[in-house]
């Protein structure tokens, strides 16, 4: 049976839900060979009529069907999931795992000594195809899973090795948390903009395209965020007088402890 599928999915919610869509838009796997896993009948029933793929509410299903099985279930129910399908797991079982802070000893002590496990820590925008994803494979990972666990992610944004689990981490700190940084961002300008006698309509669409026109120069451009700080930021002008502002009040900084708490907080999820 296990030949009938090429990828299965334990949790499907949004991210699971991404995974589907990428994977299915960059013909990595057809429709027909994903089996996904929910606990809401909705949920399942949705996905199956939206994609067209094979659907359960059986977790341990999708272990008998699978070899490969992308664990999407939130830290916090890692272990009673992996607890109730153990006892089928084999050696020819591949996991990749994208909950923050369960780390490989973690994962061995939840799925056993059997498996392979691979460890990914992707972020929102995989949801439009622009995420970004840290793959960390552990060592004498064979080569050809390391480059599929890549076309995985590849399919809802661009990915990244990372050699130490350690920094897997700091990724979670950075990027996994980073949408909510920028979000934040937008959301005190927005008001702002508004406070100060925008429309409310007005205010966010300057908003959200700066931010929009922001990113892009930045990815199309050779210099660093600093050196384009620098370069728009002219002497006793309006953009010098907002960053002395964020330099009295902290900004830098402040973003700075911000990544470290949500890296700390990682590290506490497996406590």
């Amino acid at each position: 049976m296990k030949d009938n599928y090429i990828v299965g999915l334990i949790g499907a919610g949004n991210m699971g839900e991404a995974l589907i869509k990428g994977l299915m838009r960059s013909n990595l796997v057809r429709s027909y060979e994903i089996l996904a896993s929910d606990l809401a009948p909705r949920r399942v029933r949705y996905l199956e009529k939206a994609y067209g793929i094979h659907t359960t509410r059986k977790n341990h299903a999708v272990i008998n069907a699978c070899n490969t099985v992308i664990l999407a279930v939130k830290p916090q129910d890692m272990e009673s999931v992996c607890e109730r399908i153990r006892h089928l797991i084999t050696k020819d079982h591949l996991f990749i795992s994208i909950a923050a802070g369960i780390d490989f000893k973690r994962l061995r002590k939840y799925l056993g000594a059997k498996p392979r496990i691979i460890r990914v820590m992707p972020n929102l925008p995989a949801v439009i195809d622009e995420g970004v994803s840290a793959i960390y494979c552990g060592p004498r990972m064979p080569e050809r899973y390391r480059r599929f666990a890549h076309q995985v992610f590849q399919a809802v944004g661009q990915t990244v090795d990372v050699r130490e689990e350690r920094l897997m981490d700091v990724v979670t700190g950075l990027s996994g948390t980073g949408p909510a940084y920028f979000f934040a961002m937008m959301e005190a300008m927005d008001a702002a903009g508004v406070k100060l006698g925008l429309t409310p309509q007005m205010s966010r669409l300057l908003t959200l395209q700066t931010a929009v026109g922001a990113a892009e120069l930045a990815s199309q451009n050779s210099r660093s965020p600093r050196e384009l700080r620098a370069q728009v930021t002219s002497k006793k002008g309006t953009t010098w007088a907002a960053m002395n502002h964020m330099k009295r009040k902290k900004f830098w900084k402040t973003m700075e402890e911000a990544v470290r708490a949500a890296t700390r907080r990682a590290r506490q999820l497996r406590a």
